[in-house]
Order: structure tokens, then C-alpha cells, then sequence
């Protein structure tokens, strides 16, 4: 029987976009490629802060219809540290009250440009490491993180190796 799994983020774990118009599917296709080894329920949208991500996984009956969680936010809050910071952390403690087990996944390293996204990173790398979740980091890194990706590509292989 195969794991099921819900995806809660922004453009990363987005396959198709809108783009003038007509939509079209992304180059990452992570969904569809994950779906062939779990159940997908993917919630992602572009421009998803967290606060929507918070309450859907509230509303959701989560304990009856997941096992694992992956939370690829913070793209669409970087206007909004401290609120971030405060919600991963309600995020992740209800998943774990839930017996849901949480995956974290960095900011898309085109983003590591802009002091405000540095900052929501730092915020992500310090809880991965507080409340000992797993984490997927793209790009090079020092820090302890569970998988380092260093391309789109290989997003795919971290997810079926922490899953």
C-alpha cells in the first residue's frame, strides 16, 4: 500500500503555471513524479503564505489521511519574519501532535540573493534543527540538514530516500 502524502508550498511543487493565459507544465514535474512511488495530495499554489497553509492543515482531517507532510513555505512570506517563524512552528508542532511526520524544504536557491529570503532561511535552518525535522536543502550548504539537493532534479531522489 503505498504512503500517502500532502504537499503544502509555493512554486516549487507547482507542475503546472499560468503563464499568459495558457497553462503549462513546469520543468520540475515533482508531483507527478513522486506520485508514481506515493499518494499525492498536493496543496501548493504560487504565492502561498503561510498563514493558508496553517489553517488548511488545521481544517484538514491530517491524522486520518496522511503519514508525511512536506512544507516547501516561506517563498510568498518574506515581508513577514516573525509571523513565519511563529506559524512553522504551530505547523510543525500540530503535525507532530498528529503522529504526521514533517518534511521541511528550503527556499529555491534563486531566491538567496535578497537579504529578506536569507533571513526566512535562517528561520527555517534554526527550526529544522530545534524540533529535529527532516529537511531538504538546495544549494551548498555548512549547516546540518538531512539531504542537500543541488539541482531541481534531485528533489525528487531526497523526497523518496526521506520518505
Amino acid at each position: 500500500m503505498k504512503k500517502n502524502i500532502a504537499i503544502f508550498g509555493g512554486s516549487l511543487f507547482e507542475d503546472i503555471k499560468n503563464v499568459e493565459g495558457n497553462y503549462i507544465p513546469t520543468s520540475m514535474q515533482a508531483v507527478i513524479k513522486l506520485a508514481k512511488e506515493y499518494n499525492i495530495d498536493n496543496y501548493s499554489l504560487g504565492g502561498m503564505q503561510i498563514e493558508r497553509a496553517k489553517r488548511l492543515i488545521q481544517l484538514l482531517p491530517m491524522k486520518e489521511l496522511y503519514s508525511d507532510c512536506i512544507l516547501a513555505l516561506g517563498e510568498a512570506d518574506l515581508d513577514n519574519p516573525l509571523e513565519f517563524e511563529a506559524s512553522l512552528r504551530q505547523i510543525i508542532d500540530h503535525l507532530q501532535e498528529q503522529h504526521i511526520r514533517p518534511l521541511l524544504v528550503s527556499l529555491p536557491k534563486e531566491l538567496m540573493n535578497d537579504s529578506k529570503a536569507i533571513f526566512i532561511q535562517n528561520i527555517i535552518d534554526k527550526i529544522a534543527v530545534e524540533k529535529n525535522v527532516d529537511y531538504i536543502y538546495e544549494g551548498q550548504t555548512s549547516k546540518l540538514v538531512s539531504y542537500v539537493v543541488l539541482e531541481e532534479a534531485d528533489y525528487f531522489n531526497a523526497i523518496l530516500y526521506l520518505c
